[in-house]
């Protein structure tokens, strides 16, 4: 079972990525964490083989909140996100440098069973990846 921690402030957004990643029989979503401090602290006491990225959300965002994780214990970090806007993406980019392996945009989720095949397909994936080896 690949254990999962998902990021994400928007209840409807946790529920939703809950719902995609159970409907695999190999996944276990372990954690669900609001902000980035709560995310930090998840990740230490759930050891997670994953954890899915929000990049906008209030306290701490992806952006600190992976280079944290990063530090304290590396794990593979997947970016989830619905910005479109400049600084999103800035984000998004300088938390790839800081140690998360990929991005997907959320707002091709509605109704794409191909969205849910790739999401699906690169939480099995990264999931296998060292995590002493990411970031570096």
């Amino acid at each position: 079972m690949v254990r999962v921690m998902i990021v994400e402030d928007s209840p409807t957004w946790a529920k939703k990525l809950t719902l995609i990643l159970e409907s695999d029989g190999e996944i276990n979503v372990v954690g669900l964490a609001t902000n980035g401090r709560q995310a930090v602290m998840m990740a230490a006491d759930l050891l997670p083989d994953l954890i899915t990225m929000d990049v906008v959300m209030p306290d701490m965002d992806g952006l600190e909140t992976t280079r944290r994780i990063m530090a304290a214990r590396p794990t593979p970090i997947l970016i989830i996100t619905a910005s479109e806007n400049e600084l999103a993406y800035n984000l998004v980019f300088t938390a790839m440098q800081a140690g998360a392996l990929d991005v997907i945009n959320k707002s091709a989720v509605d109704g794409d069973d191909a969205w849910q095949q790739e999401l699906l397909a690169k939480v099995k994936t990264f999931a296998n990846v060292d995590p002493h080896k990411v970031g570096n």
